[in-house]
């Protein structure tokens, strides 16, 4: 009996440690996308900011059009 028990815990504490191992990865996973969406949106951020600050385009805006 005692040895089933001992199968049976270690079976569970190898789960529990794959479990947290996917966890991690995906978190890490998780974090690099992050990174890569705020990078693009700097990106677009600062080309907003030039098309804006072009005296042609704003006049255009202005006009409406």
């Amino acid at each position: 009996m005692l040895h089933m028990k001992n199968k049976s815990f270690i079976v569970i504490i190898l789960s529990a440690i794959i479990s947290a191992s996917w966890l991690s990865y995906t978190i890490v996973d998780q974090q690099k996308q992050i990174e890569q969406l705020q990078e693009q949106l700097q990106h677009e951020q600062m080309k907003y900011k030039i098309i804006i600050n072009d005296p042609l385009v704003r006049d255009a805006m202005e006009s409406g059009g």
